[in-house]
């Protein structure tokens, strides 16, 4: 009865009751002849077998897994479901979103090589013009380059001709460069531009 109510091998069975072992020996009358056995008394029913059918992780069959190759190439998958009828990731709107967002990551990654490229070229006291989206065109002097408190990215510091910036050189906490009140602005290297009296006087001064 025990064998086939626990599915454990009758050989493999350890009753414990009041923490005493009682062993097999005692067989087909085990239980109707233990003493000191009262209802309600608890009967715990173990196997000495380290692994017991479908617990023995070594005896179960490989499970396969199909590459995705062999998948996107399968008829009537949901993928393929998904695809024939443009839905979810599939739709139009989504392969859209998704070219609009590889799209802007190339030219974020395009972005980023032209300022570096850009930074090696600009120097301290360079003579610079700027140019930021929905503002008037800017002149002034780079007296700054490098990051700033929390932005991992380079920026270029500039001192105006005139009051038309929005920084004394400061951010609050921390002075990049001494400058008059809306007398400078840090600057995005893709906003500036050198001008060509800089490029002149070092072509000049690498001459000499």
């Amino acid at each position: 009865y025990i064998e086939q109510l626990f599915d454990i091998n009758i050989e493999n069975v350890i009753i414990l009751l009041h923490s005493q072992e009682l062993t097999i020996d005692r067989d087909n009358d085990l239980l109707c002849k233990i003493e000191d056995l009262f209802e309600n008394d608890t009967i715990i029913i173990e196997s000495h077998c380290p692994a017991d059918d479908i617990d023995d992780v070594n005896r179960l069959p490989e499970k396969y897994r199909m590459s995705d190759e062999v998948y996107a190439q399968r008829k009537g998958t949901l993928k393929d479901y998904l695809q024939r009828n443009k839905l979810g990731k599939y739709s139009d709107h989504c392969l859209s979103l998704q070219y609009l967002s590889n799209n802007n990551n190339q030219q974020k990654q395009k972005l980023r090589e032209m300022n570096r490229l850009k930074l090696k070229k600009i120097q301290i006291g360079m003579h610079v013009e700027v140019n930021e989206p929905m503002l008037n065109k800017r002149y002034g002097e780079v007296v700054y380059i490098g990051i700033l408190r929390g932005i991992c990215e380079e920026f270029i510091g500039v001192i105006f001709d005139e009051p038309v910036g929005d920084s004394n050189g400061c951010d609050g906490i921390i002075r990049y460069f001494d400058a008059k009140r809306r007398c400078a602005s840090f600057i995005r290297p893709e906003y500036i531009e050198i001008i060509i009296d800089n490029v002149n006087k070092n072509d000049e001064i690498n001459d000499l």
